[in-house]
């Protein structure tokens, strides 16, 4: 009799560690370790890397327009200003420069592929995009042609383009604010300003 009440325990107990057994490995089962994979580790990698992207990137001007009036860029200006009579054509020598900056070390460029744009505009002249392209308007009366319409720029290129200004319907002593605008692919915008006034001598009847 002592040996009957021994075997009910003993199967009880296997029963149970049995149970323990199966629930163990099929914890083990449902939450395998994963290796990190190395698609993760690259994208980790791509979001550690510092963005060219600064505070103000499209907002406040580049600053990379240049300008002269000779055959040679040894005269580089940011702005123009002169005197033009009715009836007259002047070209202007540009240089659009691959300008470097850098974010937290790291070195950029203003580069890419660039659209030329010519507006007229205000007199008070501002870096900040906002304020200018709210008082940028169609250029009227005075001719404006940016030769080529779009170019392209980049760590070691820069690029050239000619501006020719026409004054055949204007009036002496007008005033124009001639603006010269690169549109960055990127994003980013740079801006300069050519001062034409309309001088020469008034036509008397007699």
């Amino acid at each position: 009799m002592k040996e009957m009440r021994v075997i009910p325990f003993v199967l009880i107990f296997i029963i149970l560690s049995s149970g323990c057994l199966q629930a163990t490995s099929s914890l083990s089962e449902s939450t395998p370790f994963a290796p990190e994979s190395s698609e993760t580790m690259s994208s980790s990698q791509e979001i550690s890397e510092v963005s060219c992207i600064r505070p103000g990137y499209g907002e406040f001007n580049a600053k990379n327009i240049f300008f002269n009036l000779t055959d040679e860029h040894e005269r580089l200006e940011e702005s123009l200003a002169f005197l033009m009579p009715p009836n007259n054509t002047i070209n202007v020598k540009g240089l659009l420069v691959a300008k470097k900056y850098t974010v937290n070390q790291k070195e950029c460029y203003y580069e890419g592929n660039v659209e030329f744009k010519a507006f007229l505009g205000d007199s008070n002249f501002s870096n900040s995009w906002s304020f200018v392209q709210s008082k940028l308007r169609k250029v009227e009366n005075i001719s404006v042609e940016i030769l080529p319409k779009e170019t392209t720029i980049s760590k070691n290129k820069n690029a050239t383009f000619e501006i020719k200004i026409k004054t055949e319907n204007v009036r002496i002593g007008e005033m124009y604010y001639i603006y010269i605008v690169a549109l960055g692919e990127n994003g980013w915008k740079s801006w300069a300003r050519i001062e034409v006034k309309i001088w020469g001598l008034e036509k008397t009847s007699h």
